[in-house]
């Protein structure tokens, strides 16, 4: 493989990954999940360092309040309410035409999560929520693919590398899972933008040293920090790994993995509702058939309003009902327009 070593040459420099660990970057493939500030930075890194491909997931779409801290996306992006994963994928070309990069728009849920993570080398937590994390953990811990958690809201962080095999997993932390509502979120409690870059930058350097085979490097702890306090506490996790863990103990049962799909999620902080439905096939189409109902509309997604409730119908089936928090209610909502 020829590798632009004028392109890389400060990279190529530090020993640790020298012209060998450059040409591994090449070979890797990496999927972000969740394209919002943290899948956005890490990304961008992760592009600008020479990784060879990187696979985009996320199942929303930018809006205004995104641009104080999504360092990806601009005002045309939100204007045009194009998906995350589609608008990342744009920039992340124009900044390295070497990158391949797949985006897709789409939830993630238990049926797709092990074909999302096909072919993949390593994947990064972009994700917004803890049911998502555990997901993509049951998963990575599965088929024996490396992971980097990362969170953060207002101006805390946290992150650490999960090894599956080897280091703890997410589970082995956090054996129950956060009620919906219980943690704090950035449409809650806000967020400063420099955290974001604090922590993408801690994932990228873990998924750096995992890729080019630094696995003596990779720390085991998690790390957290609040910027605005000035505080930066390290948990070492040596002892942590439980040997009855559900997703990488002895025995696991994966309970996320054949968890039944509700078809629906409560969005909390966002005074919404996520409904699946069957995939549209003609987005067109469906614009015309809502009629002088619809506000916006592109190739990605349709947008309605009925009085004070706006809805979002993307091409895979997710309808986001805003105005509503009663999942009941949001399918009757579907169930009228939609049929």
């Amino acid at each position: 493989m020829t590798i632009d070593e004028g392109r890389y040459s400060r990279q190529i420099r530090f020993a640790p990954i020298g012209s060998a660990g450059q040409v591994r970057l090449a070979k890797a493939r990496v999927l972000i999940l969740g394209c919002g500030a943290l899948g956005a930075a890490c990304a961008e890194q992760l592009c600008r360092s020479g990784v060879g491909m990187l696979r985009l997931v996320d199942r929303d779409f930018v809006e205004a309040s995104n641009l104080q801290r999504q360092s990806l996306y601009t005002d045309r992006d939100a204007a045009a309410c194009l998906p995350k994963a589609v608008a990342a994928a744009d920039h992340l070309r124009s900044i390295n035409p070497s990158c391949s990069l797949e985006s897709i728009v789409r939830d993630v849920r238990p049926a797709h999560i092990e074909g999302l993570l096909s072919g993949i080398d390593l994947a990064i937590d972009g994700s917004d929520n803890f049911p998502t994390r555990h997901l993509l953990n049951e998963a990575c811990c599965k088929l024996g693919i490396p992971w980097v958690f990362g969170a953060c809201v207002g101006a805390y962080g946290l992150s650490m590398p999960v090894l599956p095999g080897e280091t703890p997993c997410l589970r082995c932390l956090q054996d129950q899972l956060p009620d919906a509502g219980d943690s704090p979120t950035c449409d809650t409690s806000g967020i400063i933008a420099p955290i974001v870059q604090v922590i993408a930058g801690w994932q990228v350097a873990e998924a750096l040293k995992i890729i080019v085979g630094d696995r003596a490097s990779v720390r085991r702890e998690l790390w957290t920090t609040d910027l605005w306090a000035g505080t930066l506490q390290r948990l070492r996790l040596a002892g942590w790994r439980h040997a009855d863990c559900v997703a990488c103990g002895a025995r696991p049962t994966y309970p996320l993995l054949h968890a039944q799909d509700s078809g629906g999620i409560v969005l909390c902080g966002r005074d919404a509702v996520q409904v699946q439905r069957a995939a549209v096939g003609d987005m067109a189409r469906l614009r015309a058939r809502l009629g002088a109902a619809v506000v916006l509309a592109n190739d990605h997604l349709v947008r309605w309003r009925d009085g004070d409730q706006i809805a979002t119908c993307f091409s895979d089936g997710r309808v986001m009902v805003q105005g509503c928090t009663d999942i009941e209610r949001a399918r009757s909502f579907c169930d009228r327009w939609l049929g």
